[in-house]
């Protein structure tokens, strides 16, 4: 189907004269009339009856008319559509996070972004690092957001974001929050909270255990959330980062611990896949981060919305 030439047919039909239709144009009016004759062959119809010097819309040029109308309203649709996704206007984001990121780093976040674009509208996914990378590699999240650990993949692309220092709290008031310096022996007494495989912290605190005789795991959660609370209730003992634990060390519901050789600082990286390109919504919300301070490693951002751009 030729455009320019349904155009042509809909001018006629509107102005009513193959010569208005040509003014309207800026073309000749021997040019309107092979536009309107080669709609005519091709579908092997009269469009229009000439009566005298009028014309009028037979009954198969009445027909087009009205499917003209449908498509050219559809594709001025379709137009207007792109034209709000690339003004974000409108759009859908899909992020899978790990546990902490996603309570405490991704929330202020995304109500920035949607504050400057309400149409675009966000879900959030959650897992362990794993699950993370599963869902972007699948494709059933645009973007991931998790830890550094075990990151190798040919299916994804990463960029580290922020650095999170690792601390071991508990209950302010517990025995072992007196000493000054906690050793690895001194915590065997306490029960001690562990994350689920494929995390960082699980990785850490092994390696706080490794001389040891500490018993891994006893109890074993995979939500931020529980293991503060049985640290803050039970007075458990439990690794989390420190943005997980910030407000209840501010207002005396746990302690830090200061354990000897316990000095990790946690990793946290974006993830996309690197099989698809990013939409338009997509690649502003990662920009959005590059202004945030709590996303620090800037160069590594704007590298991983170069190749993804």
């Amino acid at each position: 189907m030729n455009e320019t030439s349904l155009k042509v047919f809909m001018a006629v039909c509107e102005t009513g004269s193959f010569t208005k239709a040509a003014g309207e144009l800026f073309i000749t009016q021997p040019a309107v009339s092979r536009h309107v004759q080669a709609l005519e062959h091709r579908y092997g119809v009269d469009l229009f009856e000439r009566r005298g010097r009028s014309i009028e819309l037979t009954p198969n040029g009445e027909i087009l008319r009205a499917k003209a109308r449908e498509l050219f309203a559809l594709h001025a649709e379709v137009e207007s559509l792109f034209d709000d996704i690339v003004e974000l206007r409108r759009g859908r984001i899909t992020i899978a996070a790990s546990a902490a990121i996603a309570t405490y780093l991704l929330p202020p976040a995304i109500a920035a972004f949607r504050t400057q674009f309400p149409g675009v509208t966000i879900e959030q996914l959650s897992g362990n690092t794993h699950v993370v990378k599963q869902l972007v590699g699948d494709g059933e999240a645009d973007i991931g957001f998790g830890g550094a650990a075990g990151v190798e993949s040919r299916q994804l692309l990463w960029a580290m974001v922020h650095k999170e220092r690792l601390v071991i709290v508990t209950r302010t008031d517990s025995e072992i929050c007196k000493k000054s310096v906690v050793t690895p022996e001194d915590m065997r007494g306490y029960q001690f909270v562990w994350r689920e495989k494929g995390t960082q912290t699980r990785l850490y605190v092994r390696e706080l255990f490794k001389n040891t005789p500490m018993q891994e795991p006893g109890v074993v959660v995979n939500r931020v959330a529980t293991a503060k609370r049985f640290a803050q209730v039970e007075g458990c003992l439990t690794a989390l980062p420190y943005s997980a634990v910030k407000r209840e060390v501010d207002d005396g519901r746990l302690a830090i611990l200061n354990v000897k050789g316990f000095d990790f600082t946690m990793d946290f990286n974006a993830f996309v896949n690197a099989n698809r390109r990013l939409g338009t919504a997509c690649q502003a919300f990662l920009q959005h981060l590059l202004n945030r301070a709590d996303f620090t490693n800037s160069r590594s951002l704007k590298k991983l919305l170069h190749l993804t751009g």
